[in-house]
């Protein structure tokens, strides 16, 4: 309704322009058909002039365009094949066990997740489309980066350069077991997908069904740990499972970062499953490989689950 009366406003001052031009030139011309009034038409208006300062405008609603006939909208339609890889993500992300669970080694206490509070970010900024048939299936690539936040519920500090991935409790100089307001561990990737797409309109994005079935191989970029304690300035100790002190440091901030590998897997390759109907898409993985270097931490699969908030 809103468009059809911007039409009609155009075409309306367009004919009283055109009508105006036209009465300037019968002047001149001094060209008389012999009758007090004179009109003008255009498709769907018509406008004639009664004396000198009159007219009466006829429109025909029936002649109007119909809303299929305007020109397409460039974010509803589409000329190819079109993947849904680029744009920007958001989604929980946490790891299970060999098992598929996450019950895991009571050897690694520090590893138990709060998992509400694990969020990962993908941002996606390039895509690479191929058609394979008929613009109904099609290859999908690009590049994209992942950032993974992993909260845990215990107070650990985890060591960067031990042999094998290792953390310990904390206490005071009072020797009271300190309690962290926040222990994360976060991972980024650079990564690749090789997805295989399957779209049910080739020609509109509001009214197409997708689902893509692929793997995504990544490099890690960075990682470190992070630990937010309630004091500053604070000297804390590093205690084994009896409560004997091991190590001593200095914390001049509450927020305290520690960039390192962790034994962290330098590559991953994750399964990735995609679906969603028009602008809504979803997307799961499951990674192939583990989370950490062999006999070098637990063995833990990483997965994702999330929506994609902006697509291009």
């Amino acid at each position: 309704m809103k468009r059809s009366g911007i039409v009609l406003l155009f075409l309306l001052m367009a004919g009283l322009i055109s009508l105006s031009g036209y009465a300037q030139d019968s002047k001149e011309h001094k060209h008389n058909c012999g009758s007090d009034s004179s009109g003008f038409s255009m498709q769907g208006i018509t406008i004639k002039k009664i004396g000198k300062d009159s007219m009466i405008v006829y429109v025909r609603t029936k002649e109007m365009k119909k809303w299929s006939e305007f020109p397409p909208n460039p974010f509803c339609h589409k000329k190819k094949y079109n993947g849904h890889w680029a744009g920007v993500e958001l989604g929980i992300n946490g790891y299970v066990n060999s098992n598929f669970n996450m019950n895991f080694d009571p050897n690694y206490p520090y590893m138990n997740m709060n998992t509400a509070r694990s969020m990962v970010v993908n941002l996606n900024p390039f895509e690479f489309n191929v058609n394979l048939v008929k613009n109904h299936f099609g290859f999908t690539s690009g590049l994209g980066f992942q950032l993974s936040n992993y909260y845990f519920t215990g107070s650990y500090v985890m060591i960067a350069d031990s042999a094998q991935l290792v953390a310990y409790k904390i206490k005071d100089a009072n020797n009271n077991y300190v309690g962290l307001k926040q222990d994360k561990l976060f991972v980024s990737y650079l990564n690749i997908p090789l997805l295989f797409e399957f779209q049910t309109n080739p020609k509109r994005n509001l009214k197409s069904f997708h689902v893509s079935l692929g793997v995504i191989g990544g490099v890690r970029l960075c990682s470190y740990s992070k630990q937010k304690y309630n004091s500053i300035d604070q000297t804390y100790y590093l205690v084994d499972d009896k409560g004997s002190r091991l190590a001593s440091y200095y914390a001049g901030d509450n927020v305290v970062r520690s960039h390192g590998a962790y034994h962290l897997s330098p590559f991953k390759l994750d399964a990735s499953f995609r679906i969603g109907w028009s602008f809504l898409n979803l997307f799961a993985t499951y990674a192939l490989t583990p989370m950490f270097q062999n006999n070098q931490g637990p063995v833990l699969y990483p997965w994702t689950v999330g929506i994609t908030l902006l697509g291009w």
